[in-house]
């Protein structure tokens, strides 16, 4: 049985799109600065050569939280692609300028003078996108993402 994706959902993902997308460079940066092990081939005399020496590896914790933190990187990268990609089901220019300015963050009032409507239009409009996202989106972007929402983070 598949989860259906819901409106509220989709517009959840819109509103947090930008916060999506600094978290995808965070985490790049994170995973990208991470190294397994040094060179370790400095000679060592006296005691220092003598004492213990801790392991050059990545202990079982620093693994899983990588692991989590791979696999929010993957579903935020997901999401924000499925984001992207859905514009073009917008029929008008409209709507499509619409959603940039829900993707940028842009408010109400915003939208409403830059398109020259009201922000009764502009919420109308914003209904009608999120209904054509869940309907003509569901079989063909939306659908993959139904099994990033089994993934637990």
């Amino acid at each position: 049985m598949t989860k259906q994706i819901t409106k509220w959902q989709i517009e959840e993902w819109i509103r947090d799109y930008n916060f999506m997308l600094r978290e995808i460079s965070r985490l790049q940066r994170i995973l990208n600065r991470i190294s397994f092990g040094g060179t370790g081939l400095v000679a060592q005399y006296g005691i220092d050569a003598a004492m213990p020496k801790g392991s050059s590896g990545i202990s079982q914790a620093e693994l899983k939280q990588l692991d989590s933190r791979e696999r929010r990187l993957y579903k935020y990268e997901q999401i924000v692609q499925t984001l992207e990609d859905v514009s073009y089901l917008f029929e008008t220019e409209k709507y499509r300028v619409l959603y940039d300015c829900m993707l940028e963050g842009m408010s109400y009032r915003s939208i409403a003078k830059h398109l020259g409507v009201s922000r009764d239009t502009v919420r109308e409009m914003k209904e009608e996108i999120l209904e054509i996202i869940v309907q003509k989106g569901q079989k063909d972007h939306i659908s993959p993402l139904l099994k990033l929402e089994k993934l637990s983070v």
